[in-house]
């Protein structure tokens, strides 16, 4: 190397350590003082893209006595589904299968796609339609449950429904599965192989004739009422406490924060969606959501977790005089009245971090157990579900796709153990 080449590769070299460039400035830069070869970069990609292509290969080369060079390219029409071909030397072969395998590159790619090397596209493809948080789910569930397992590196178009079918259950055995565990466990493959589906990989999906039975699975007893729900004497005073803490009034950005804890008790709503909910949802004793904040991509969508999008929603008059105080206080405040009705100068992040926080405060200062934030909706499903109101209206005010999740997460009895007790004594006195 030269002292001027080398003086300029150091200056180049330094210049690039230093500063910030794209990929396509630093190689422009590189070509452009003869630092790399552009005929040797593309010796090394026609190398590489030849043995790609040869790779779908799978029939024998060989050199016949002739000394021509011979294998079998496939060939439905033949007896054997194969045709002898040949060429007078190695390089001219290996030609000719370059070009069959380049007409039918597409083909023979989706036939060697594996759910490992699909993984990628379907988590981008689904991060189109979901949250950035369901993402991490899926990838989560694929590093701790598929990640180096064999079925994920056979050719998805040789997966059958028994080969999955044995593989799940063997996994479920051996991870004691309970329903939760499984269902996200199998929404992965099951989505996956809908997606093959869709590329034209497969005509069907394999999973979906697969039948595993609750026997199979870990049982999973409901969880107690009381570590789900505020009890009714609880939830009353958790309003009470955040009305008085309304009122002290500690921040300015988060001046409405105890009164969306307050409102959540008696509406059931998601803490996105509370969060995005604007005056404008409302008309008289009904709010149509159709947007929420999502946590994982830390924005306004303009969807609901609901099968349809949106839904519609009542509001019970302690929650619309909520509503009443947040907008004479927006008044009195000179702040917008007719955008967020609980979220100021759009700090939306803030305050969905600080309903989970302020709710975890209130039940320490109260000295009752910690809920969730989102034992708001289990208590205003339980309320209602107390009430003798019917369990397809919960369904529909919750915004659940299936009627079940309702009926086995959401609602619970609000009578405490005590009081229990003492109705089953009665029925057997």
């Amino acid at each position: 190397m030269s002292e001027a080449y080398a003086l300029q590769h150091n200056t180049l070299s330094s210049m690039l350590a230093s500063a910030s460039y794209s990929d396509s400035e630093i190689l422009s830069v590189l070509f452009e003082n003869g630092i790399v070869d552009p005929d040797g970069v593309r010796d090394i990609m026609n190398k590489k893209r030849t043995e790609k292509l040869l790779s779908y290969h799978n029939h024998k080369i060989w050199k016949g006595d002739d000394g021509r060079w011979r294998t079998f390219l496939p060939d439905p029409d033949k007896p054997k589904g194969r045709k002898l071909v040949s060429r007078a030397t190695e390089d001219d072969l290996k030609a000719l299968l370059c070009e069959y395998y380049s007409d039918q590159e597409e083909e023979f790619r989706k036939k060697s796609l594996t759910m490992e090397k699909l993984l990628e596209d379907w988590l981008a493809y689904k991060g189109k339609r979901f949250s950035k948080s369901t993402i991490e789910r899926n990838r989560s569930t694929w590093k701790s449950l598929y990640a180096g397992e064999p079925i994920v590196k056979v050719p998805i178009c040789n997966l059958t429904s028994d080969m999955i079918a044995e593989w799940m259950e063997e996994k479920i055995a051996i991870k004691k599965m309970n329903k939760h565990q499984y269902n996200s466990f199998s929404s992965v493959i099951r989505q996956m192989m809908e997606y093959a589906v869709k590329l034209g990989i497969i005509y069907s999906n394999p999973v979906e004739s697969i039948k595993i039975m609750n026997r199979e699975l870990r049982p999973e007893p409901k969880k107690a009422s009381e570590t789900q729900v505020f009890m009714p004497d609880e939830r009353d005073v958790v309003i009470r406490y955040a009305l008085e803490q309304y009122k002290v009034g500690r921040s300015y950005t988060q001046r409405f924060v105890p009164l969306a804890i307050a409102f959540l008790l008696s509406v059931s709503l998601r803490r996105g969606e509370v969060t995005a909910l604007r005056f404008e949802d409302l008309n008289g004793r009904n709010l149509t959501l159709s947007r929420a904040f999502s946590h994982g991509a830390g924005e306004i969508v303009e969807r609901l977790k609901d099968a349809e999008g949106w839904r519609e929603v009542y509001v019970v008059p302690s929650a619309l005089e909520i509503i009443d105080l947040v907008r004479a206080e927006r008044k009195r405040l000179e702040l917008p009245e007719d955008g967020d009705i609980f979220v100021i100068d759009g700090r939306y992040q803030s305050f969905y971090s600080a309903l989970g926080k302020m709710i975890n405060n209130y039940c320490d200062e109260l000295c009752i157990p910690r809920r969730s934030l989102h034992s708001t909706r289990r208590t205003c499903a339980s309320m209602m579900h107390a009430s003798n109101i019917s369990d397809l209206t919960i369904q529909a005010q919750l915004g659940h796709k299936d009627l079940r999740t309702t009926q086995n997460s959401y609602c619970y009895d609000l009578s405490r153990d005590d009081e229990r007790y003492e109705l089953i004594s009665q029925a057997f006195a």
